[in-house]
């Protein structure tokens, strides 16, 4: 969940949906993560998160699957924005969903394994089904400075789930917020 914020405005940058600035005088806010209902059947997680500054953090855990996951599952992905003065409003910028197994080939390995592989034992991109395990991931850094170029104000919506049939079953979204500082244009 944490590797998807850094790739979410990435995703969009690339793909022309953030706007980009010559001089770019943001903020980044971080305003939470939650799971939803039901994913502690599917995963249990323990991490914590050191925040080293107001754009940056770095998160440690232990992330716990219960039960064999196949391409019978899928990966859904949205990033979503609403305006600063309308943050009920939002409108999905970005979403895809794959089958488990297409998605472990082809999204993880290009986006995720190499920058995992060295601090964790997530499982390689080639693995699929997913037998219940236990993994780990140690002192992922994340700095939403380096994404400055590519952000415009607004609010954030990252959503990542498993979803079995039409129904989320696990998974969960973090919220940021983006804002001009103040006196500088």
């Amino acid at each position: 969940m944490i590797r998807w914020i850094g790739r979410a405005f990435l995703l969009a940058a690339l793909t022309g949906l953030v706007l980009t600035e010559d001089d770019p005088n943001y903020e980044v806010h971080f305003d939470g993560m939650e799971m939803i209902d039901g994913s502690d059947s599917y995963f249990n997680y323990n991490y914590t998160m050191d925040k080293k500054s107001e754009t940056a953090f770095t998160v440690s855990g232990f992330i716990t699957q219960l039960v064999l996951l196949d391409n019978t599952y899928k990966a859904r992905f949205r990033l979503s924005r609403a305006p600063l003065d309308n943050p009920e409003l939002y409108e999905e910028m970005l979403g895809l969903e794959k089958p488990l197994c297409e998605y472990m080939s082809s999204i993880y390995k290009m986006y995720f394994y190499e920058t995992l592989k060295d601090i964790s034992n997530f499982p390689h991109y080639d693995k699929c089904p997913l037998d219940p395990a236990e993994y780990w991931f140690k002192d992922y850094s994340f700095d939403a400075d380096e994404y400055k170029a590519f952000m415009r104000d607004g609010h954030y919506k990252i959503e990542m789930y498993l979803v079995k049939g039409e129904d989320s079953v696990a998974g969960g979204l973090s919220k940021m917020r983006v804002e001009p500082v103040e006196g500088r244009k």
